[in-house]
């Protein structure tokens, strides 16, 4: 009996061994793809990769996208390879590779190779679509973030910064510390309420409003299980389909679904017709355009959350970086009012698009702090960098390490000095310098998202001047377990009338 219970022991072992034998060497061949196409990469560590074992302190993307681009500049390279789980991914060192994948060479790098679980309606959407479901997203949605359509969309987006200016007065000459992130942010949630919903949001109001606190929960910090879900999805993506794993709560995406089939139903029903987006999709399936409320539902909920964290949380720090810089929050002051006596005392869309200083300031805030740390795209068909002997495969993912191009000082000297005199030229390009990103997958919504920081920024300026409170800690310091750039303490400042001559 012990023999053959010696036996069975043996061969389980065996089999043990092989297995353990079998997967090192698979693994051990998988991290050295990069070394077998002769590309340099750091050293990798099973399961995590360079993703690093972040698990207990947060999935630090912003730092961990800042060492990759650290370590390969510091080397002289253009490209480098690093690991997410067992998957290569390229990173892009050089921003004249960068411009070319993005722009010249967009054919070979159409997707950008974001998880998404089909399962859950509102993650299918033209930020993650790919192939021929984006492009034809892409030409359906284009049209309504022309130039023409912002004209259209300014009256509405009015009433929310009057609201504003209206919500700033119970802070002027109080020495009340104002957050101005949240006061930011409601107005952010009642133009998306408004322009998106065709609802009034209310988020000014002391109870606030649903879709603002489903919007601090979308972005706020991420809990344990939270962290677990993104480690999979960047990592082991094959896994998160088997474990139908999803990024949004399905709670919050059940709610955006409802929400706008409740409002376009409404709309319909009432006849009631408003200057806002709800109503041109209307139009356009009136004029035949096939859309189904799951796509309308999902495209309106991206372009809620697309706006909702980022432009707040860049306004704000524009906000802060001028109360800082007095100088030159005194000079953007003096432009608003010039602008604003030719047209005669009007706020409009030709009016704040004149704001060159103010765009300045903005510009340099979000070179500064990006409010995304990187973007990414996938390689759809073997292609091999231009001047180079580098090449890459079909399917593999490129980083572009947003954070890292915008912190070097080869092209912006004194990086951590908010300087907006390297913006002094409009027509300048800027190295490396990809806020909304660049070529035809950039922000499908950026002249959108402009607009209403231009139009928030003076509703502040016009009137108030702005300065740091002596209860917000400098130098900031931001959370690394998030999607955005957001700040562990709260921005506050306080707000003073302005003689008006």
């Amino acid at each position: 009996m012990s023999i053959v219970t010696n036996s069975s022991l043996i061969n389980f072992l065996i089999v043990i061994a092989t297995i353990v034998f079998t997967a090192t060497i698979y693994i051990k061949y998988k991290y050295s793809y990069w070394k077998r196409k002769g590309i340099v990469q750091l050293k990798p560590t099973f399961p995590y990769g360079n993703h690093g074992s972040a698990l207990p302190r947060g999935i630090a993307l912003g730092r961990i996208v800042k060492r990759f681009y650290d370590e390969f500049k510091k080397q002289g390279l253009k490209v480098g390879g690093v690991y997410m789980g067992l998957s290569p991914y390229l990173v892009v060192v050089d921003p004249e590779y960068a411009k070319n994948i993005l722009t010249t060479d967009f054919q070979y790098f159409t997707d950008r190779g974001i998880y998404i679980n089909k399962n859950n309606p509102i993650s299918v959407n033209i930020l993650s679509q790919e192939g021929a479901e984006w492009r034809e997203s892409r030409a359906k949605f284009t049209n309504i973030f022309t130039s023409a359509k912002m004209k259209y969309f300014f009256e509405t987006l009015k009433r929310s910064s009057e609201e504003l200016r209206t919500s700033l007065k119970q802070f002027v000459d109080s020495n009340k510390d104002l957050d101005i992130f949240e006061m930011i942010a409601c107005y952010t949630t009642d133009i998306i309420g408004d322009v998106i919903y065709g609802i009034e949001a209310g988020s000014f109001k002391p109870e606030g409003a649903i879709i603002r606190r489903l919007g601090n929960e979308l972005f706020g910090q991420f809990t344990l299980l939270d962290q677990l879900k993104l480690f999979i999805t960047i990592c082991y993506p094959g896994i998160a389909k088997i474990l139908n794993i999803s990024q949004i709560q399905e709670h919050i995406g059940s709610f955006f679904i409802k929400f706008f089939k409740d409002a376009m139903e409404y709309r319909e029903a009432n006849n009631i017709k408003r200057a806002d987006f709800l109503e041109l999709l209307i139009e356009m399936k009136k004029a035949g355009v096939k859309l189904t409320d799951e796509e309308m539902g999902s495209q309106a909920f991206l372009f809620f959350a697309a706006g909702f964290e980022t432009s707040s949380m860049s306004s704000s720090l524009t906000l802060m970086e001028l109360a800082l810089h007095q100088d030159i929050q005194d000079k953007v002051r003096e432009e608003i009012h010039a602008a604003l006596k030719k047209h005669n005392g009007q706020v409009s869309y030709e009016m704040l698009k004149e704001l060159t200083l103010l765009d300045k300031a903005f510009n340099e805030t979000v070179r500064r702090y990006p409010p995304l740390s990187a973007i990414t795209r996938t390689c759809v068909k073997d292609y091999k960098f231009r001047n180079s002997d580098i090449s890459i495969e079909k399917g593999t993912p490129v980083i572009f390490p947003l954070i890292g191009y915008h912190a070097n000082p080869d092209y912006y000297p004194d990086p951590l000095k908010w300087d907006i005199n390297r913006f002094q030229d409009k027509n300048e390009k800027h190295v490396g310098f990809y806020p909304f990103g660049d070529g035809p997958r950039n922000c499908i919504g950026s002249r959108f998202g402009i607009m209403q920081v231009r139009l928030g920024l003076v509703s502040v300026l016009r009137d108030y001047k702005v300065t740091v409170s002596p209860n917000t800690k400098l130098p900031l310091k931001f959370h690394e377990n998030t999607f955005v750039t957001n700040t562990i303490d709260p921005v506050l400042l306080r707000i003073e009338s302005v003689k008006k001559d």
